[in-house]
């Protein structure tokens, strides 16, 4: 694996080889709004610290705070 300088967003490419999957997946995630994100342009940006919150379980997928608050 190519070293990551510490930025404070990751590439498509970067974020695929950090999570081991495609940049395909990586942007589908990007697309349907499950994978945090930034554009710049037509370039996409992945917040770095958004990115580990988001791996950690701290940040919700869209819909998720909606289906939460129907229960209880």
């Amino acid at each position: 694996m190519t070293s990551i300088a510490p930025r404070p967003t990751l590439s498509v490419a970067e974020t695929a080889e950090l999570l081991g999957i495609s940049r395909w997946l990586v942007q589908q995630a990007v697309q349907d709004g499950s994978l945090p994100s930034v554009r710049m342009g037509r370039r996409i940006l992945i917040p770095r610290a958004r990115l580990l919150a988001w791996l950690e379980g701290d940040v919700l997928g869209p819909g998720a705070g909606v289906a939460a608050q129907g229960r209880g």
